[in-house]
């Protein structure tokens, strides 16, 4: 048996070799993932954090913009009524999530200079603009706008008053997983019960 030595050194040899190659082959596998989101993968947490982080980001931008819009129009008292979620498409055709906000003011001015100052200043921020109104209805003029890629707004002047509804710019990104994400955030911002 003196070939046996020989013959599991020459296996241990082929073995150590294999390992070695899938070692250097594993170094070398693409992968897909992204430094700055983690990985491609759409339910991937750190992915979804950083779209939740966007969409938190894209909510405060729709809520300047808002403001600055209302401070264009004047010194009306306004109030939000409602801030929601809603699914959209990016411009490259993801499907995704925004943020849309309404908020009205029952104080009135000049219904056409409204409309212009603030097609005015929208299309200063780069948006296109187009103004609807109706012989039928001259009560009612609704100014809409969008932004390439992104953020859909309509100020309505009415003789009782004025309202923008604002959407904000689409985060891609899977609905279900932002929220759950979105919801346990804001589990955990919470203040807990005090027991005594």
């Amino acid at each position: 048996m003196p070939h046996e030595p020989k013959a599991r050194l020459k296996t241990s040899r082929i073995l150590a070799a294999l390992v070695g190659a899938a070692v250097a082959l594993s170094a070398c596998t693409p992968t897909t993932e992204n430094p700055m989101t983690g990985s491609a993968n759409p339910s991937d947490p750190a992915t979804v954090k950083a779209q939740v982080e966007q969409l938190k980001q894209a909510l405060a931008d729709l809520h300047a913009f808002k403001s600055e819009t209302q401070q264009a129009i004047g010194p009306q008292k306004w109030v939000d009524k409602g801030t929601r979620n809603m699914d959209c498409r990016t411009s490259d055709g993801q499907n995704g999530v925004n943020y849309s906000v309404m908020s009205q003011t029952l104080e009135t001015l000049d219904m056409e200079s409204s409309v212009n100052v603030v097609k005015t200043f929208w299309e200063s921020k780069g948006f296109t603009t187009r103004v609807e109104s109706s012989p039928k209805d001259p009560g009612n003029i609704r100014l809409y706008a969008n932004e390439n890629g992104g953020n859909l707004i309509s100020f309505t002047a009415t003789t009782k008053g004025f309202s923008l509804e604002m959407n904000s710019a689409c985060v891609a990104g899977n609905q279900h997983e932002i929220y759950k994400e979105l919801d346990r955030q804001e589990a955990s911002d919470s203040p807990s019960a005090i027991t005594k």
